[in-house]
């Protein structure tokens, strides 16, 4: 079974006009003969937007397309009458939404998975203290999570909630070979490395250490698959393959102009 990966596709900031990202997306699907593909976050921030897209790439490639929330998906910039707890819900109406629950594929492998929080353990705790990271401020540079994650809970709340309901499915599924997917970091080596000054203190939000060392407590974890940090980076850990592979934001594309190219480059294809 072939299956793609790729994360941080943003359909809203890499298109104006027309959608060049999903067309793209489902012709490299098409082409490679996948047999289903995973989405770790950031398609938009417009959840009708990433509902859209989701269900145009299931209807273009008849395959099933998981997905995981990313930060950017659960912002409230587009409806700011909304929290994010409810954009995180009305984004459970797709139906291969991992937040819904795990994905059995057969019956040796299943994908589980979320968004997945920070707790600010990646970022440089000698030179900043939690008050420090809680204020998401870096000189003149404001996190924008601080402004359009509205979850009405605490930093370190939202991170134990992801946690906990991963450590529930983790052992609920220790007699199958699994594929986690969170959008946030799971391990400090797909952080900025080595991190400048401003580094040292936004590394704090990409995610938790505490989802990988959990992750590696279960051997039958093969593959954990996040995004955000907009890397293409793979590291084998024990028995276990973390990928992060991300499309980014055009700007950063080796040719910002030619999404077929920059798809083909950036999404990842494993087999089991």
């Amino acid at each position: 079974m072939k299956i793609g990966i790729l994360s941080d596709i943003h359909v809203d900031i890499n298109f104006t006009d027309k959608d060049i990202i999903t067309p793209s997306i489902c012709n490299n699907i098409k082409d490679n003969a996948l047999d289903m593909i995973i989405i770790a976050g950031d398609v938009a921030s417009n959840y009708k937007l990433i509902l859209t897209t989701l269900e145009e790439i299931e209807k273009q490639t008849n395959i099933p397309c998981l997905y995981v929330p990313g930060n950017h998906d659960i912002w409230v910039e587009n409806y700011p009458e909304k929290t994010s707890w409810e954009i995180y819900e009305l984004l459970k109406s797709y139906p291969h939404n991992l937040a819904n629950g795990p994905y059995v594929i057969n019956n040796d492998w299943v994908v589980i998975g979320d968004l997945g929080w920070y707790d600010f353990s990646f970022g440089d705790s000698n030179k900043y203290s939690f008050d420090d990271f809680s204020n998401m401020k870096y000189e003149e540079r404001v996190w924008q999570d601080s402004i359009k994650a509205v979850w009405n809970k605490s930093t370190q709340d939202m991170h134990r909630y992801f946690m906990d309901k991963l450590e529930k499915q983790l052992k609920m599924y220790q007699n199958k070979n699994i594929i986690v997917v969170t959008h946030v970091l799971p391990i400090i080596d797909f952080t900025v490395q080595p991190p400048s000054p401003m580094w040292e203190y936004m590394n704090a939000f990409l995610g938790s250490s505490e989802y990988g060392e959990l992750i590696l407590k279960y051997p039958n974890v093969k593959y954990a698959v996040s995004g955000h940090v907009h890397y293409r980076k793979r590291k084998k850990i024990n028995e276990t393959e973390f990928i992060c592979n991300c499309l980014g934001y055009k700007n950063e594309w080796y040719k910002n102009d030619d999404a077929e190219v920059e798809v083909d480059k950036a999404l990842m294809t494993i087999g089991i």
